[in-house]
């Protein structure tokens, strides 16, 4: 499970600088210049506790993968970059294992699991799809 140490300490160990800064285009932001990244926190668009582990999970993948993209390349795709984070996400906190044990101590909706892990539905959403798509993991088995 994600805790939000993990990203602290990850970027501390890292050197990755988090910085709160209002009007970032989402929630949260990660930023490489050469070998250096930031992330950028915006805590007027973060209203829970959950929705910042969420983007810190997140913003973790982009850095932990060097998912990133340029604004202007014609080149890279915004959604390549988000699936390696979304993929870093599932394959290191939301685990097929973390799924099971969700799964046998009762929690089958979303909603449920959401609460489960503490994270954003989207981001459960994002998990399950990689497991059982990506991977063709049957939960029902």
């Amino acid at each position: 499970m994600f805790e939000l140490s993990c990203f602290y300490d990850y970027c501390k160990t890292n050197h990755v600088d988090v910085i709160p800064y209002i009007g970032v285009p989402q929630p949260g932001a990660t930023v490489r210049d050469g070998n250096y990244y930031a992330v950028f926190l915006d805590f007027s668009k973060i209203c829970s506790a959950r929705l910042l582990r969420g983007v810190c999970c997140h913003e973790l993948g982009h850095i932990a993968t060097g998912a990133l993209h340029r604004v202007d390349s014609p080149y890279e795709l915004v959604e390549r970059s988000e699936y390696r984070a979304n993929r870093y996400v599932a394959q290191r906190f939301l685990t097929e294992a973390a799924f099971r044990d969700a799964f046998r101590a009762g929690y089958t909706e979303l909603w449920q699991l959401a609460e489960y892990f503490d994270l954003p539905e989207q981001d459960i959403k994002n998990a399950l799809t990689y497991w059982s798509e990506r991977k063709e993991i049957d939960f029902n088995k």
